[in-house]
């Protein structure tokens, strides 16, 4: 099983115990009944923590207990969940929980009465809440549609409103359980860009995703699997294995083409794949490209990294 320490901050990992005022679940477990009346686990003997400012991407396939987990992380209320927790910076009021489908979460009519019911059930002054509400719609760039009513606007649209009623509750964590799943790239990205600049204001952001696109290199990745976290730690380490790993896997290529084995075994799993998620098109790239001796680590990861290194193929 793949499993490290938590991770904080650029190639630093650190114990539960140091996560000073982090959310901690401890040895957390829920069940669930199936139609054959057997019993399977949802969460199993769950151990994780979140730092006050941390982001973590989620990653599973249907069913691993990623969104469970993600709920419980949101503070919600979950029945037959049994284990120990601290919620630290979280407190222990409910967090802003952004779901994959957006009408599923809007309440008003409009964006801004959506972003103005978010406002006075935070116990906002009606002053106060003019002026928030304007700022808000002008950063999620919904200014111009803030009077439109949902019937009128795309997916999209609707999915960056309720984002915009999440986020004004200026709360310490946001969870998105697959928040852009339904989307369109330009939705997605858009998205993507206002969960990220939450995270630069000081919120903690739990990011529950399928699209395996989304996982920076240097970020913290958990990957669940049958109700089990099977790995923590870095995202090019989910992606493409360790160093070790793939060094291995060369030396396992240098033996076959001396002779030494006459049956050379497959290569090792990377953790996405143990997973049963499939790699993103470009990292399975450059894994092919490195085990064929024409890419070195660290892989590249944005365009202009990818078109220095086809550019010298």
């Amino acid at each position: 099983m793949y499993h490290v320490n938590p991770f904080l901050g650029r190639g630093k990992f650190v114990t539960v115990q140091d996560a000073v005022g982090g959310l901690i679940l401890s040895d957390v477990n829920m069940e669930r009944f199936l139609e054959s009346g057997e019993v399977s686990p949802r969460l199993d003997h769950i151990d994780f923590s979140l730092a006050p400012g941390e982001w973590v991407h989620i990653v599973g396939t249907n069913g691993s207990g990623k969104s469970t987990l993600a709920r419980l992380l949101a503070g919600l209320t979950i029945d037959g969940v049994q284990g120990t927790w601290n919620r630290g910076f979280a407190g222990n009021r409910p967090m802003p929980y952004v779901m994959q489908q957006p009408d599923s979460q809007l309440f008003a009519e409009t964006p801004r009465q959506e972003v103005r019911f978010a406002l006075e059930w935070q116990g906002v002054s009606a002053d106060e809440i003019l002026h928030r509400t304007e700022a808000i719609l002008t950063r999620t760039g919904l200014l111009s549609i803030g009077d439109v009513p949902w019937e009128r606007l795309s997916g999209g649209q609707r999915q960056l409103a309720a984002v915009a009623a999440a986020s004004a509750a200026s709360a310490p964590l946001i969870v998105f359980d697959e928040a852009t799943s339904m989307l369109d790239e330009q939705s997605c990205t858009e998205v993507l860009r206002l969960a990220r600049e939450l995270h630069r204001q000081g919120t903690a952001v739990v990011w529950v995703t399928q699209r395996l696109q989304e996982i920076e290199g240097s970020g913290r990745v958990v990957a669940m699997l049958d109700g089990r976290i099977v790995f923590d730690g870095l995202g090019s380490d989910f992606l493409y294995g360790s160093e070790a790993e793939a060094e291995a896997d060369a030396d396992a290529d240098a033996d076959a083409v001396a002779g030494a084995v006459a049956l050379r075994t497959p290569h090792t799993l990377t953790p996405c794949q143990a997973c049963g998620l499939r790699l993103p098109y470009l990292p399975a790239l450059a894994l092919e490209l490195g085990r064929q001796g024409k890419l070195k680590r660290p892989y590249p990861e944005t365009a202009a990294e990818w078109e220095q290194v086809l550019s010298q193929l």
